[in-house]
């Protein structure tokens, strides 16, 4: 039978997603954790590849098992021999020709600032950016505005995908703040390229700082002029936060411990 699943796993320890050689990763891990319940190799698919040190709260999987598990006794399992790390939120049976990457229609990252010039606490420490200077929220959602839509996201790219180009369709791009305090990124898009949203929030803070002129962020898009490339901000601050489908989001938006799941869309 084939399940799917919604994870959430802190990625500070990792080397992001993907499986690779003589490091740790979370595919690694939930596919040891889920061949170990089936005695047997397991392969699990995913929605997105996620970077080192970037966290989920809304990663999709999904898996075969062979066994017969009673309702609610895989999760149950399977969450015993994960690591503190990754945790199973919902899992369930999946129609047979599902796929948690190419059947996506929209991913949500969420990214997470603190705008305090203090040094940060300890405990948020691989949680959130603490940038360590004042921060408007109206200056960063004038630098967000002209993000949405559909447009060559290019200049925002560590790595491009020849076979699928450079466009993206952003259909959310939002500033806010949380009950702490944090300065909260919300975006939407039916697809992202490498770093696109940490270059982007790099960008973002560098034009409400003074460090850009007002309209970089557009010249960069445009491909105008010749403004200097963006570096990434840093990883712990970022959060794949759902993923859509034809039946709606896997779950709602928000990450536990620094803003509640807010309902999201249906």
């Amino acid at each position: 039978m084939l399940y799917r699943g919604t994870l959430q796993y802190d990625g500070t320890a990792f080397h992001g997603w993907q499986v690779q050689p003589d490091v740790r990763t979370v595919q690694g891990d939930v596919e040891a954790a889920v061949s170990r319940l089936e005695d047997r190799e397991v392969r699990v698919e995913s929605a997105g590849r996620t970077d080192r040190g970037v966290h989920a709260a809304g990663q999709e999987i999904s898996f075969e098992a062979r066994r017969d598990w009673e309702s609610g006794e895989l999760p149950r399992a399977l969450n015993a021999v994960l690591p503190q790390e990754v945790c199973v939120e919902r899992l369930r049976p999946a129609e047979e020709a599902f796929h948690p990457r190419f059947d996506a229609r929209r991913r949500r990252y969420e990214y997470f600032l603190s705008p305090a010039p203090a040094p940060g606490s300890p405990l948020r420490r691989d949680r959130v950016w603490n940038t360590g200077e004042e921060l408007d929220r109206d200056l960063l959602s004038r630098a967000a505005e002209p993000v949405a839509g559909e447009k060559s996201f290019e200049a925002f790219a560590k790595a491009g995908q020849p076979e699928r180009g450079t466009r993206c369709d952003v259909t959310r791009v939002e500033w806010s703040t949380t009950v702490l305090g944090d300065l909260r990124l919300h975006v939407e898009a039916d697809r992202f390229l490498h770093h696109m949203v940490r270059y982007l929030v790099s960008t973002m803070v560098d034009e409400a700082t003074g460090r850009r002129e007002p309209g970089e962020l557009d010249d960069l898009l445009a491909g105008e002029g010749n403004p200097r490339p963006p570096s990434p901000a840093p990883a712990q601050g970022l959060y794949l936060t759902g993923v859509r489908y034809d039946d709606g989001w896997n779950r709602p938006a928000g990450v536990p411990g620094l803003v509640a799941a807010d309902g999201g869309e249906a």
